[in-house]
């Protein structure tokens, strides 16, 4: 009973091994990729050292594994010729690649920081251009209500003149009014005078023609 047990243990772990996990060729020579699992079958193809495969089956009895490659071909590889990293060289390429990367991607930003500060640089002399623009329209705004209330004295002062004026035009106007009545009653009196003038020298001319009739007379007699 103990040796079947111990037959069935060594045919189950002798059994292929199902599983999915990524092997990686050794960096030390080429590896055969074989059809089956022995010399005896034929080469499929040759893997290149540090070339990535995809892990489907273990076959503990024969130490050899079935691989995919990138390309979707299958094969069998001695099972010792796989690891579970990538080789030295790779990886190595890799943080070349990476430090490389990494190094452009700090250039690029080094280049927009400098952007960005003359950028900054750029907008802190717009604000202060814009702040003395400021200042400026400030002092002008200033001046220009002290003008405009300038201005507006002017016009209160315009309309009182305005308003002397007219008064003075209707004094004016008043005045050649009543010139013109004072004329009219010049002239009428001076009309009259002259009338009563005429009149007196009239009466006084007929006396003294009567007075010396009467005295021709009184000698005649």
């Amino acid at each position: 009973m103990f040796k079947v047990v111990i037959s069935l243990a060594t045919l189950i772990l002798a059994g292929p091994l199902m599983a999915a996990e990524n092997r990686y060729v050794t960096d030390e020579f080429e590896v055969t990729m074989r059809s089956g699992t022995s010399t005896s079958n034929s080469i499929v193809r040759m893997l290149r050292s540090g070339e990535p495969v995809t892990l489907l089956e273990q076959d503990l009895a024969s130490q050899y594994s079935l691989v995919e490659t990138s390309d979707n071909i299958k094969g069998y590889v001695l099972s010792r010729f796989l690891m579970d990293r990538p080789a030295a060289r790779e990886s190595l390429q890799q943080l070349r690649d990476t430090y490389q990367e990494q190094l452009e991607q700090l250039n690029q930003q080094r280049t927009e920081i400098d952007r960005l500060n003359q950028a900054l640089k750029q907008e802190q002399s717009d604000n202060d251009v814009l702040e003395t623009t400021f200042r400026e329209s400030q002092q002008a705004l200033s001046e220009i209500r002290i003008s405009a209330a300038d201005t507006l004295n002017i016009l209160e002062q315009n309309n009182e003149l305005k308003n002397s004026v007219a008064q003075l035009i209707d004094q004016n106007t008043r005045l050649d009014q009543e010139t013109l009545e004072l004329k009219d009653t010049t002239q009428m009196d001076w009309f009259v005078r002259g009338g009563a003038v005429s009149l007196i020298a009239f009466v006084i001319g007929i006396l003294i023609t009567r007075i010396r009739w009467r005295k021709q007379n009184s000698w005649g007699s």
